[in-house]
């Protein structure tokens, strides 16, 4: 396996103008935080963008940031630290800034701070035949191609090469504060109604986790509000979030998307540790077992209207019926004409 380290966005251009010429297939990787997610696929080289790691522009007081996609997401944070500001991500130190949005990776704050695309202003990718395409702006109001980032976030690679993006940051909390409180799903939908506006609330098989970040006062008139409704309620300052995460700790890790208001139903079939996002309908479920205990998680989300991928593990994405397929060809066929990047491994199977 051919490993091919570029150093430029001329150098990406170049590398994927030839292999589209060869027909060489190819994989994108950055931080390999995240390859478990999506379709096997059978390549010829691996495309690596960890050379691509400068801070090429960091405004503060526009609270705007421009970096290069190989760029480790630690990195950016202890940049952005210095300035009292964060990149609202959750994602391990190593992974980088391109595969985090080629992923999609969900914030357990998403509650919050929003999808990972909400943060992109501006992003330049290297298409499968080698053309550099820039989407966006580094401003809200110049807003002249915006929405092609929607398409390439969570497109695991398989539209495009990320090779440089502009992020919206925003300041650290003075505060960050865990309630925790004993109780189910229902104890997580009652603390979503009686605290305002709170960072996250996650239902575990532990407990109820109430997540609040923001200044001093607001915090502290949040988890009045929580105390006043569950008394028995717990408060700590600067835990990690979430405090414990069991589902990680088994060899398959799904997570699983439905409608908010059906993930108790959800529920009903997540047979190993879960931790589950209320107001936001993503759920994260640790298995033992790929085929049955998978199998059944997939069907329920199914039904519910949702879907139910693998993240770390084996088990890919499952087979959903994947919503206009045929729009979602063409958009690989305008992309990457001659089908390199990664065939096969997105929804569907696009090859």
């Amino acid at each position: 396996m051919d490993l091919i380290h570029p150093h430029t966005k001329a150098d990406v251009v170049e590398v994927l103008r030839r292999a589209s010429a060869e027909r060489r297939r190819l994989l994108v990787c950055g931080g390999r935080t995240h390859l478990d997610k999506g379709n096997p696929c059978e390549v010829d080289a691996e495309l690596w963008t960890t050379m691509l790691d400068g801070l090429v522009a960091y405004e503060p007081a526009e609270m705007v940031a421009v970096v290069g996609a190989g760029m480790r997401v630690g990195d950016l944070q202890r940049r952005l630290g210095e300035h009292g500001q964060e990149w609202p991500v959750d994602a391990r130190p190593e992974a980088t800034v391109g595969g985090v949005l080629a992923a999609g990776v969900s914030s357990p704050r998403r509650l919050s701070v929003g999808a990972v695309r909400d943060s992109v202003l501006e992003l330049e990718i290297v298409t499968g035949d080698g053309r550099l395409v820039r989407s966006g702006a580094r401003t809200v109001k110049n807003v002249t191609g915006y929405d092609l980032h929607k398409l390439l976030v969570g497109s695991l690679g398989t539209l495009g090469v990320i090779v440089q993006v502009a992020l919206r940051v925003r300041p650290l909390p003075a505060v960050r504060r865990t309630v925790r409180v004993p109780g189910d799903l229902e104890t997580a939908r009652r603390l979503l109604q009686a605290v305002p506006l709170p960072t996250a609330v996650l239902a575990t098989a532990d407990g109820v986790e109430l997540r609040l970040e923001g200044w001093p006062e607001q915090v502290d008139e949040q988890t009045a509000a929580a105390l006043a409704a569950f008394p028995e309620a717990e408060a700590e300052d600067d835990l990690p979030f979430p405090a414990r995460t069991p589902w990680l700790e088994r060899p398959v890790v799904v997570e699983a998307a439905v409608p908010p208001s059906r993930l108790g139903a959800l529920l009903e079939a997540a047979s190993g540790p879960f931790g589950a996002l209320v107001g936001v309908g993503i759920c994260w479920v640790g298995l033992d077992d790929p085929d049955g205990e998978l199998r059944a998680l997939r069907e329920r989300a199914a039904a519910l209207g949702g879907i139910a991928p693998v993240v770390r593990g084996p088990g890919v994405l499952g087979d959903a019926p994947l919503p206009a397929l045929d729009v979602q060809r063409r958009l690989k066929a305008a992309f990457d004409p001659a089908g390199v990047l990664a065939p096969g491994r997105f929804w569907g199977g696009w090859s």
